[in-house]
């Protein structure tokens, strides 16, 4: 099967020099504004010719910003001419770098406006006219206090900073006031206001008043505003995935899914199927469909420039309505015929599996359709596999099979389930059917308009295949590297496909290959900045692997203050403040984890955390209450950390600490020391015995067990034998062998 060509932008993210002038082309040349390229030893080289130039700062910075976004490897420097059509000598001419300088990560931070960036940037500036800045943000203000010991110089400083800032150009900011005050003054000696808006377009491009070729200020901005990001934005892969995705599948997928979440609170067959509401699905997917036609001309318009007329838009989806919709109508009948046998017949037993195939019928295939699985709560496209639910073969030879062996009316329920089973499979299929005629109408009218190829349905098909695969691959060392050939084709077809970005870049980590895997982390973020693992796995790789705390506390807080403030970012960022000593940070960051995530079966993991800053605070007393707290919530995974951290050393000896890492239920085993030390072994042998029924006892009540008969506290059995923790049956074991001298115990027993 031939591979799709490779789009325009993907040439220019190859260094092609054709491809590069066409997109240049593209945004200039309605300004009268044409440009040539050539690319040679690594230096991209480009002269632009128009009647009135463009000032030298606006365009070369467009270029700079343009190009640094692009990545493209081939390219290292860039080379730009100006002059006149017909001259021969240039206006000017100017020479930058595209290397991408060291402290790129807390330059993305500060123009996202982190604060902590912004005055670690700030102060990297003014570090050599000794002024130490202070920055504070509130209501879209962004105030900076410079300090020195002499009085400092307004006139020389502040165009330092507008330069800084201009740079930044943060979008949070509307107004910046700068003060100037020497270190033995309470008050500034003077301070500065400044409308950020008219110094920046908050886009990262200066504003000039200049026109370019006779027009007006508007079409300038348009100009200056130009960046990859708008290219982009005309781009086949971008806008394909924005169809497939974000905006035909989402609407004609939100009939079903209203649906599934009424059949998340049911219980009961019947109430599961009929919450489902077959009889008004056709009526509201006609409706789904008609939003998709009024909206998807705005919508393009809107996010891509892309201009469609409303006419042709309306001939597409009347065609699918009235032509096309037939052999969903009838699969939906048929469904709904399925349903009713459901509703009329008697389910005696009802198993979770019955229920289950009932509940997830239809909406496994749909999530097969849509190649979406629900991740933390979010639908996200390019999934790891189709999640179709196993057919009728599956639910009868399952546990449902046990109950067919004795029951009469085992035929009737196979005809059920047969008819439901085929009648939900059908839908899906039309469902498929109406979807890929959405796609590929409005595919083929892009094109007849702008030209523009996008990404054929059936790659999409083939990109989520290939994304199964590599999931699927064993994980070793070899299978790790098809693996990720498994995601390289599955992006070379999608290149757009961030889930397969995220999991290549985690077939990397696990080979070792760190630098790479952040890179496809990063790849994957900027297509979904809102898909979350990729950041929390380039955070686990800065952190565990890389060392690089100061790092990890940037990205912890930038991704906190947009409100992804995960188990996982949270635990980052309170190790990486342990590892910079900063114990205090660290243990309040362990305190709000355990406030948001207190019903969590890992929440012990903050308790360890706080009582290790504890012991390097020299607080043995709340450090012993944390490392209890922790082994309440999980006795066998905390001990099992605690054993191994050197950390807890010092505490060793320490009578509590031993007696807190003796039992798992927090069984007490003092007085058994006590008889045993004394060679009361008989009374010894009856204290065992309690204390092993305390254990169990306590088992269960740490589990929310409530046993009906009283004896079971006070008697053991194999039954409950088998409920008492390893750890506690070691303690027993290592106080009779050593006290009898290993005559006695359970393991020489």
């Amino acid at each position: 099967m031939s591979q799709p060509q490779p789009n325009i932008l993907q040439l220019a993210k190859q260094g092609n020099p054709k491809a590069i002038a066409a997109l240049i082309n593209r945004q200039l040349e309605p300004k009268g504004i044409v440009a040539q390229v050539d690319l040679k030893d690594n230096c991209l080289q480009i002269l632009i010719e128009a009647i009135q130039l463009p000032p030298q700062q606006i365009i070369v910075e467009y270029f700079r910003k343009s190009f640094t976004n692009l990545g493209a490897t081939a390219i290292k420097t860039i080379k730009v001419y100006g002059k006149r059509p017909g001259e021969v000598f240039f206006d000017w001419h100017e020479l930058f770098d595209l290397v991408e300088p060291p402290g790129q990560e807390l330059l993305k931070m500060a123009k996202s406006g982190d604060i902590q960036s912004i005055t670690i940037v700030i102060n990297q500036c003014l570090k050599n006219q000794g002024i130490i800045a202070k920055v504070n943000l509130k209501d879209s203000c962004l105030r900076v206090m410079l300090e020195a010991q002499e009085a400092i110089n307004q006139q020389l400083i502040v165009p330092i900073l507008i330069n800084e800032f201009e740079k930044l150009s943060i979008e949070s900011i509307d107004k910046l006031i700068v003060y100037g005050k020497q270190t033995n003054e309470d008050f500034p000696g003077w301070h500065q206001e400044i409308n950020y808006n008219l110094l920046t377009n908050n886009s990262g491009k200066t504003v000039e008043s200049l026109a370019l070729v006779s027009i007006s200020e508007t079409e300038v901005k348009d100009i200056i505003n130009v960046s990859l990001s708008q290219i982009e934005n005309i781009d086949s892969v971008k806008l394909s995935n924005y169809l497939y995705y974000e905006f035909l599948q989402n609407r004609i997928y939100e009939p079903l899914s209203v649906r599934f979440k009424a059949e998340e609170d049911e219980n009961k067959i019947h109430g599961i199927v009929n919450a489902f509401n077959i009889s008004t699905l056709e009526e509201d997917i006609k409706l789904s469909i008609k939003q998709i036609e009024k909206q998807i001309v705005r919508t393009l318009e809107d996010k891509f420039y892309i201009t469609l007329d409303i006419n042709q838009v309306e001939r597409i989806f009347y065609d699918i309505l009235n032509y096309r919709f037939s052999n969903l109508k009838n699969a939906i009948k048929q469904m709904e015929k399925a349903i009713q046998e459901v509703l009329n017949f008697n389910f005696p037993e009802e198993t979770n599996e019955l229920k289950a195939f009932f509940k997830g019928a239809v909406e496994g295939a749909v999530d097969g359709l849509t190649g979406r699985i629900k991740f933390t709560e979010v639908i996200v496209g390019g999934v790891i596999g189709n999640l179709i639910i196993p057919g009728l073969g599956g639910v009868i030879g399952g546990a449902v099979g046990g109950w067919f062996a004795g029951n009469k009316e085992q035929k009737r329920m196979e005809e059920i389930i047969n008819q439901y089973d085929i009648a939900k499979k059908k839908v899906d299929e039309e469902f498929k059917v109406l979807f890929q005629n959405c796609y590929e109408d409005i595919s083929n009218l892009i094109n007849s308009l702008y030209r523009i190829n996008l990404i054929q349905y059936q790659y999409f098909l083939q990109s989520e295949e290939l994304n199964r695969q590599g999931v699927e691959t064993k994980n070793n060392k070899k299978n790790l590297i098809e693996a990720i050939n498994f995601y390289d084709a599955a992006i070379n077809l999608n290149p757009h496909h961030y889930v397969a970005l995220f999991n290549k870049g985690f077939a990397l980590e696990s080979l070792g290959k760190y630098e790479e895997a952040i890179d496809a982390y990063d790849e994957s973020l900027k297509i979904n900045s809102k898909f979350i693992l990729p950041l929390e796995s380039k955070i686990r790789v800065l952190e565990a692997y890389l060392e690089q705390y100061e790092t990890v506390i940037l990205l912890c807080d930038n991704a906190i203050s947009k409100g992804y403030n995960t188990f996982n970012i949270l635990s980052a960022k309170s190790f990486s403040l342990y590892k910079l000593e900063r114990y205090q940070e660290a243990i309040e960051i362990c305190d709000i984890a355990i406030s948001i995530y207190s019903s969590s079966l890992e929440i012990y993991q903050f308790f360890i955390q706080k009582a290790v800053c504890m012991i390097w605070m020299e607080d043995s007393e709340l450090a012993l209450e944390n490392l209890k707290e922790a082994i309440t919530l999980n006795p066998e995974k905390s001990q099992e950390i605690i054993k191994v951290s050197p950390s807890f050393e010092n505490l060793k000896n320490d009578e509590r600490f031993i007696a807190l890492m003796e039992s798992s239920v927090g069984v007490d085993y003092s007085n058994l020391k006590k008889l045993l030390a004394e060679n009361k072994w008989k009374e010894a042998d009856i204290e065992t015995a309690k204390l092993m029924c305390l254990a169990v006892t306590n088992h269960d009540k740490r589990l929310n067990i409530i046993v009906k008969d009283a004896r079971a506290y006070t008697e053991l059995n194999n039954e409950r034998i088998v409920k008492i923790p390893a750890i506690d049956l070691n303690t027993i074991d290592k106080l009779w062998l050593n006290c009898s001298k290993g005559k006695f115990g359970f393991s020489v027993q």
